[in-house]
């Protein structure tokens, strides 16, 4: 039927244009004698002066608006044009969904309008996912999902045969234009738990299911109302807030040292060489060899230092004992071990030092996804490779990479490609690490939350059985005064990295928190949380360690 209403439209085009073609002729012909000064001179004059004129200001007009490109115009037209948003809004935009395909659980929709008036975009989680989902506005332009998805959102995408059909008309008839629905890997209720239980922090959480590459939880703080967009006031505050940087997406964009979460990479590099060393780790912490260098110090030493105490150091470490109690001096030493080269390769699998490979079979969103590289950059000497060891120096790693990294050791060794489309089948990346050393890399894990001494205890619940590491990164930052003037100050962004459960690993969570201290107590208490909410919605259900006594 579209094809007869198609060919019929094409025809009765075809018979306007040559009734047009005809009428234009014969006007011509009988403007001939004018224009070739046989009739009135001071006509013929003008007509052709106003006729070169005209040519002359449409050679120009389409010189700089199509060959020069000019940026000014471009940005002008998209805000003052209003043909591309009438159709916007007189097209019902597809859905979008969470995992579950749920109408009571969208992630954006529309609300029940009232009469004569068009229907609004709504965006039930609002600030939880407005960095994922984004928004779209007639004077701010789009941003997220509704920019990266747009043309399937209107229904203009030609991917499969229901997309064609819904193509055609919404291109050519406009029947009632409905656009295509989506449906994400993210869980609402995930999601919405993440973005309440992050409070006031600054920073992201990222949760991954490892055996798929599906983001469950991909949350920033702090964030902005999308409904806000749309209001001046209220867009000018969120602009203007430059403190909070309220628009950044800090679970892709957000590049943090990773501190001692970087550690189970390093531990994985020294299984795979077969190094599990036995050292005495002493108060004066390790002093890596050469020239420049500077002593790597456990951080027990400032805070015995700050209560009066006289730290002694560690005492006999190996490799499960010194991750249990993070120790910088023994991982810094280990890093040093293990060599140069066979380190930059392990991170290079982990996915350092590259561009992530999306599962995503369209290239709208894989072309309009950005997620920042993570680093760990070339080291001159053994002092910079020490430091890098224990996620400093230079070593800088997003919330989605660190999400990727206790996603790969849960997923034995496996990396999965991430991917945010629920539809996408799981694509293997590579394989980072062997089963065996992975496994090892899991039970140390493990005792990091349920040994004794060791960093995650907070971790501990009976629902479930969780494996992570704590991390605690220093970086240096510039504050503002109020008379003006500018001051260096030395603060502590909270990590964490785990996944849950051991045994079958269902759920991968990286957490970063911008200042707010040791990882321990700052950044793990927010991975509980999540855990606490997938056990009360089944994720732990078919885990036969669901119910976990504290082993100390």
């Amino acid at each position: 039927m579209l094809l007869v209403l198609i060919i019929l439209k094409f025809l009765v085009i075809a018979i306007l244009a040559v009734f047009m073609l005809r009428f234009f002729f014969t006007a011509i012909k009988s403007l001939r004698g004018i224009f070739s000064f046989t009739r009135c001179r001071e006509i013929s004059v003008v007509l052709w002066v106003f006729f070169f004129a005209f040519v002359t200001l449409l050679a120009y007009q389409s010189y700089w608006q199509i060959f020069t490109k000019n940026e000014y115009f471009l940005e002008t037209k998209k805000l003052h044009d209003p043909r591309p948003w009438i159709l916007e809004v007189t097209t019902t935009k597809g859905k979008i969904y969470d995992r579950q395909h749920n109408d009571s659980l969208l992630l954006a929709g529309y609300t029940h309008s009232a009469e004569n008036l068009l229907p609004r975009r709504y965006y039930p989680l609002g600030e939880a996912t407005s960095h994922l989902i984004g928004y779209s506005d007639v004077e701010r332009g789009k941003a997220g999902l509704e920019k990266f998805y747009f043309t399937r959102l209107m229904g203009l995408s030609r991917f499969n045969e229901a997309e064609e059909n819904n193509y055609i008309n919404n291109k050519y008839f406009r029947i009632k234009p409905i656009g295509n629905d989506i449906k994400l890997t993210i869980d609402y209720e995930l999601q919405k738990c993440a973005y309440e239980a992050f409070g006031d922090n600054k920073g992201a959480v990222v949760a991954i299911e490892p055996a798929t590459g599906d983001i469950l939880v991909l949350v920033s703080a702090p964030s902005y109302h999308p409904d806000s967009v749309s209001v001046d006031e209220a867009w000018a505050r969120i602009v203007q807030d430059e403190e909070n940087q309220r628009l950044y997406n800090r679970a892709l964009w957000g590049r943090y040292a990773p501190g001692s979460t970087f550690k189970p990479i390093v531990a994985a590099a020294a299984v795979e060489k077969g190094l599990d060393p036995v050292w005495e780790i002493g108060a004066n912490g390790y002093l890596p060899p050469g020239i420049r260098r500077k002593r790597v110090f456990d951080f027990e030493r400032a805070s015995y230092g700050r209560s009066g105490r006289v730290w002694r150091g560690h005492g006999k470490l190996n490799l499960t004992r010194a991750l249990v109690k993070s120790c910088n001096s023994y991982y810094a030493k280990l890093g040093v071990t293990v060599g140069d080269s066979l380190m930059h390769d392990i991170a290079f699998r982990f996915g350092f030092n590259q561009p992530i490979e999306w599962n995503i079979s369209r290239r709208e969103f894989l072309d309009g996804i950005v997620a920042f590289e993570s680093s760990f950059p070339p080291t001159e000497n053994a002092h910079e490779l020490a430091w890098s060891c224990i996620g400093q120096e230079k070593v800088l790693a997003t919330p989605l990479q660190m999400a990727m990294v206790a996603g790969t050791i849960a997923n034995n060794g496996v990396l999965m490609k991430p991917k945010l489309e629920l539809d996408e089948k799981p694509q293997i990346w590579r394989r980072v690490i062997s089963e065996e050393t992975a496994i090892k890399i899991q039970k140390m894990m493990r005792e990091v939350v349920w040994a004794s001494g060791g960093t995650a205890w907070r971790l501990r619940m009976n629902e479930v059985e969780v494996a992570g590491k704590t991390g605690t990164s220093e970086i240096t930052q510039v504050f503002k005064n109020k008379d003006g003037s500018t001051e260096k100050k030395i603060i502590n962004n909270a990590l964490f990295i785990s996944f849950a459960p051991v045994k079958n690993p269902q759920i991968a969570i990286a957490v970063i928190a911008e200042g707010a201290g040791y990882g321990g107590a700052a950044a793990a208490p927010v991975a509980k949380e999540v855990y606490l909410k997938a056990h009360e919605l089944g994720y732990f259900k078919n885990d036969e360690s669901e119910q976990v006594t504290s082993k100390k």
